[in-house]
């Protein structure tokens, strides 16, 4: 392999991976999407539909996940009403859902519910 061509391949690959730190900065400075939040928390399904006794770790990761990336006012009304919306679809145990930030050690400013009202949340 020439020089010319090792040192094309090393330009090529550094071009990609600063590509891809950009668009890691980009994800990051965008809001927090619904669908990213309930992904975050899809290993929780067992414990929210009653079928655990307790949230995995990796449940408790993403919800950890979720609790970090909702920095701002916003993020957290943002996380509150797609947490209120899934809550909503009857899909989780109304107990499990308002427990499951407790039951991973965390705190949300927020509960977990229906009925929340996240205007409310600061």
């Amino acid at each position: 392999m020439s020089r010319s061509s090792s040192f094309a391949k090393a330009s090529s690959l550094t071009v990609l991976l600063l590509l891809a730190l950009a668009l890691q900065q980009l994800e990051a400075d965008m809001s927090m999407s619904c669908s990213g939040m309930l992904s975050d928390l899809s290993p929780c399904l067992g414990f929210l539909q009653g079928e655990e006794d307790y949230p995995s770790a990796d449940c408790c990761d993403g919800a950890s996940s979720l609790v970090a990336a909702a920095a701002t006012t916003a993020d957290r009304q943002e996380a509150c009403e797609c947490l209120k919306s899934a809550a909503g679809e009857g899909s989780a145990e109304a107990t499990a859902a308002r427990d499951l930030p407790a039951d991973c050690g965390l705190s949300l400013p927020f509960t977990i519910s229906p009925d929340v009202d996240c205007s409310q949340i600061d």
